[in-house]
């Protein structure tokens, strides 16, 4: 069995998933999901697990099942110690860092996984697997059909905005940064050179005052506002085109677009001193600015 750790946000979590997915179609074997950190009165988060949204095909991990894993402590005595105290049944893999670790791939056994595993590289091969997957439960659809109806009627590019919550959290916004104006400005005149101008750009944001201020642009556009998280990933995966900002989770809404020519702006930089292109988070048609 494979058993993969499920923290942050729904982008980390569709991250985890993917890789855990792929790892334990490698060794034939059950994936199992790790929630415990979302309910552990020792963590204060904002974050909630988020994957029943999907068609996913994981379940649950128990605690029957987390036992022979001697809990979520990754330190090396302890994964030694779970090692040798199962005679080698299970074992236990951290990677927190940025970037690809092939060693991932090559993991055969019952394993225990931890990290954010932030790059297509990790599911890249069983691709197709994971769109059917990561469907969308009917019930987490958008109530207005208009707006669907619209974006899958017009030549659409969709825009993330992440501000709210990076701006609210000091240490994250200096350990991400906010994606300029410029770089969007640059971005939306790449879909327009690309695309021709009989297009139609969706703004997503969890900031509306902000973006109504200060980002502003001479197209037509539609601010989407009042629908939940999940309604908006959805409506953006819907668009055929899509700029993205520093996040997760419009990597992911713009990685399940469907739409075969479909062109992805994402930024050059992913946090404050980290270039997308050095952690392997850029797939190979996107284009970085």
């Amino acid at each position: 069995m494979i058993i993969v750790r499920l923290k942050g946000s729904m982008g980390n979590q569709l991250f985890q998933y993917a890789t855990g997915r792929h790892l334990a179609h490698l060794n034939n074997a059950p994936l199992f999901l790790d929630t415990t950190y979302f309910n552990s009165s020792n963590i204060t988060t904002q974050w909630k697990y988020e994957l029943d949204a999907f068609n996913i095909a994981g379940s649950i991990a128990t605690a029957d099942l987390l036992r022979p894993f001697n809990g979520c402590k990754f330190s090396n005595s302890d994964r030694l110690k779970v090692y040798l105290t199962s005679f080698g049944k299970y074992k236990k893999f951290l990677f927190e860092q940025y970037g690809f670790n092939d060693e991932v791939l090559e993991l055969r056994g019952n394993y225990y996984l931890k990290g954010y595993y932030q790059s297509e590289k990790y599911f890249k091969s069983i691709a197709n697997i994971l769109r059917q997957e990561l469907t969308i439960k009917e019930a987490f659809f958008p109530k207005n059909n208009t707006i669907v109806n619209q974006i899958k009627n017009t030549k659409s590019v969709s825009i993330h905005i992440r501000h709210g919550d990076y701006i609210r959290n000091i240490s994250a916004m200096d350990a991400r940064g906010l994606c300029s104006k410029d770089y969007y400005t640059k971005s939306i005149e790449y879909m327009k050179r690309e695309l021709g101008d009989d297009i139609h750009f969706y703004l997503f944001t969890d900031d509306e005052n902000w973006v109504k201020r200060e980002m502003q642009w001479d197209i037509d556009t539609t601010l989407i506002t009042g629908n939940t998280m999940m309604e908006d990933f959805y409506l953006m995966s819907l668009c055929q085109n899509n700029i993205i900002s520093n996040s997760t989770y419009s990597w992911w809404a713009a990685w399940l677009n469907d739409f075969p020519e479909k062109k992805v702006v994402m930024p050059k930089h992913w946090g404050a001193n980290v270039k997308t292109e050095d952690i392997d988070l850029n797939p190979p048609k996107w284009l970085t600015k």
